[in-house]
C-alpha cells in the first residue's frame, strides 16, 4: 500500500494526474486512511502505468477507459478492441501526417516567396504578407485591363 505522493514518485504521473484519473473514473484508491489519506495497492499502480502506457500510443481517455472496462471480459474481446482501436489510430495519424506535410509544404512555399517590407507596404497588405495571398502586381493587372 502506498500513498499517493509515493505512487507518483514510482510512476511518475503527477499527484493532480492522479486525483484526475480518480475523478474521471479510471482509477480509484484501494482505501483512505483516517486521516483521509489516499492509498493505493500495487493493482491500482499497475493500472496506472497501464494509463500511462496507453497514452503513449496516443489512446485517449475515454478509449483507455474502454479497454479497461473490456479488459473484464476476457483477453481475447479486449485484444479485439484494441486491434480495432489501434487500426483506428493509425488512420488517424496517416491523415494528420499528410495534413502536417501539406502544411510545411505551405510553409516552404511562403519562405521561397518572402515579399520584403519595401514591397509589402506599396502592395498594401491588411496585416502580414507572409501570411496573406499574394496581391497581383500592378503590371499584372494591367495585362488583365483591354
Amino acid at each position: 500500500m502506498a500513498l499517493i505522493g509515493e505512487v507518483s514518485r514510482r510512476t511518475g504521473v503527477p499527484i493532480r494526474t492522479i486525483r484526475f484519473y480518480e475523478a474521471e473514473g479510471l482509477l480509484r484508491p484501494s482505501d483512505r486512511r483516517e486521516s483521509g489519506y489516499r492509498v493505493y495497492a500495487e493493482q491500482e499502480i499497475e493500472q496506472l502505468q497501464f494509463i500511462r502506457q496507453a497514452k503513449q500510443f496516443g489512446l485517449t481517455l475515454h478509449e483507455i477507459r474502454r479497454i479497461m472496462r473490456c479488459s473484464r471480459e476476457g483477453l481475447k474481446p479486449c485484444c479485439d478492441l484494441v486491434r480495432t482501436l489501434f487500426t483506428q489510430k493509425i488512420e488517424e495519424f496517416e491523415m494528420k501526417i499528410a495534413e502536417l506535410t501539406a502544411t510545411r509544404n505551405r510553409l516552404k512555399t511562403r519562405l521561397r516567396r518572402w515579399v520584403p517590407p519595401a514591397a509589402a507596404r506599396r502592395a498594401g497588405y491588411a496585416v502580414c504578407p507572409q501570411i496573406e495571398s499574394p496581391k497581383p502586381s500592378n503590371t499584372a493587372r494591367r495585362r488583365g485591363t483591354p
